[in-house]
């Protein structure tokens, strides 16, 4: 117990943390009367011009974010030989303590929600944490719930700079630096991502690397790339997949393994692209989970419950979009059939010249020129698995109803010259609209494509 006053104005209480950049204090604000986390360096370090930097640095980073996800800086201050960051003071444990295989899947989601929404706020800053970590993350009691706090922006990149001043290079002399033979490394191994280990420029792809090994310790009560050195740890990391999460912990839902997979993807390019990506993908598996319309499921499909009735029909993601792109495929082909045709198209026309039937029968070539380039986009976003395609495509669902129902009636026109197959052509396509819905938003719902229901 210490009762140093600091800068005339904080007395220290205790230590409550160490770190690299030294030690963190419980005080009082003398002035304001109440209770704060004052990051102090030690004196031995404040002579150390890239330290200072860095305090200030991690000042101004955190300073300008809002959010109730991320402690609020309150004073920055160097004062006779003293650097000092004071911190909102978060009360409750790190998120350590609550790693263990029991923690159930709804609140491991519900802590993921938070931490993607903390992240997206940074991010739009253009600040990347770069050492997210159990560690520097609070969790408190708040109303029956689990809240979180992200700190330490120690080691803070700042892609859009806060203000004019020249920022230092990167220092060597974090605790969290690991020399592993290969050469020093700024941050914490066992959440780093691949390019950041490899020494590659990093974004905000790293941060959601790193929660998601965090979310899958969680999950499943271990890290899944740790091994007996921090040598064999980065090789882990490098060259080694995750396992699925459901060989840890049975009653994770499929869906959820998927989230963490793509999180952890070694390319930055197969990851989420934004904390915002992440974040809709949680909030649609976490309303599954509340609502009951998602129950937890083991990787080979079986329900957590053993009674129940059986879905009657179940799909994985990838066959739902495998056939999704198959209708794309279908509807370019009867395009391609169209305009092959167009010859006996435009004699129908012909005949039908000077009546509504001429019009109509424009509008039609017009409904068909307009689906090739959608039939394309939906054809690609599939294949490059877009976060909302799902959402998307349920929300433009009447003017997608329209215009396929504009399409249904192209091929009545060539009855003439295809009998009985225009027929065929023009129910499928009546049709088509109905399944595309049903396809796309199971494989972008919080079912994760493991239950097929034919709901509208």
């Amino acid at each position: 117990m210490t009762t140093e006053v600091v800068s005339g104005r904080y007395q220290l209480e205790e230590v409550i943390g160490h770190g690299g950049m030294g030690e963190v204090y419980r005080a009082q604000d003398l002035r304001l009367k109440r209770t704060v986390a004052l990051k102090r360096l030690p004196r031995e370090l404040t002579d150390s011009p890239d330290l200072r930097r860095r305090l200030a640095r991690e000042a101004r980073a955190a300073a300008c974010l809002s959010h109730s996800g991320i402690a609020a800086v309150y004073d920055f201050e160097e004062h006779e030989g003293d650097s000092f960051i004071v911190y909102e003071y978060v009360e409750g444990v790190t998120l350590r303590s609550q790693i263990r295989p029991s923690t159930s899947t709804a609140s491991v989601v519900e802590l993921g929600i938070q931490l993607a929404d903390a992240l997206e706020t940074a991010h739009e800053h253009g600040i990347v944490h770069r050492d997210l970590k159990p560690e520097n993350i609070m969790v408190k009691q708040e109303g029956g719930a689990n809240r979180i706090k992200i700190l330490d922006f120690g080691l803070a990149k700042l892609h859009q700079p806060i203000s004019a001043t020249p920022q230092s290079p990167e220092s060597p002399t974090e605790s969290t630096q690991v020399n592993t033979g290969l050469g020093l490394l700024v941050g914490t191994v066992n959440y780093m991502a691949p390019e950041q280990l490899e020494g590659e420029p990093v974004d905000a792809r790293a941060d959601i690397y790193s929660l998601g090994v965090v979310l899958y310790e969680l999950a499943a009560g271990a890290n899944p790339f740790v091994g007996k050195t921090p040598t064999s740890t980065i090789a882990n990391i490098l060259k080694q997949e995750p396992p699925p999460v459901t060989e840890r912990n049975a009653i994770v839902p499929a869906e959820f393994d998927r989230i963490l997979r793509k999180c952890l993807r070694k390319s930055p390019d197969e990851r989420y692209q934004s904390a915002r990506e992440l974040l809709v993908d949680l909030r649609n598996l976490h309303r599954g989970l509340v609502s009951g319309t998602l129950s937890s499921i083991s990787q080979s499909g079986e329900a957590a419950a053993p009674h129940g009735p059986a879905p009657a029909l179940t799909i994985s993601r990838d066959a739902a979009r495998g056939l999704f792109a198959f209708i794309q495929l279908g509807y370019l082909i009867t395009y391609a059939v169209f305009f092959y045709n167009f010859q006996a198209v435009a004699a129908m026309r012909a005949t039908l010249a000077g009546t509504s039937g001429s019009a109509l029968v424009t509008g039609l070539i017009v409904a068909a020129l307009c689906g090739t380039p959608v039939r394309l986009y939906l054809l690609s976003a599939c294949g490059f698995d877009f976060a909302d395609l799902g959402l998307q495509y349920r929300r433009l669902f009447p003017a997608a109803l329209l215009l396929d129902a504009s399409w249904a009636a192209v091929p009545t026109l060539l009855l003439p010259k295809l009998g009985g197959l225009a027929l065929v052509f023009a129910a499928g396509l009546a049709y088509l609209p109905f399944s595309q819905r049903t396809l796309l938003y199971t494989a972008y719902s919080p079912r994760g494509g493991r239950t097929l229901k034919y709901k509208l």
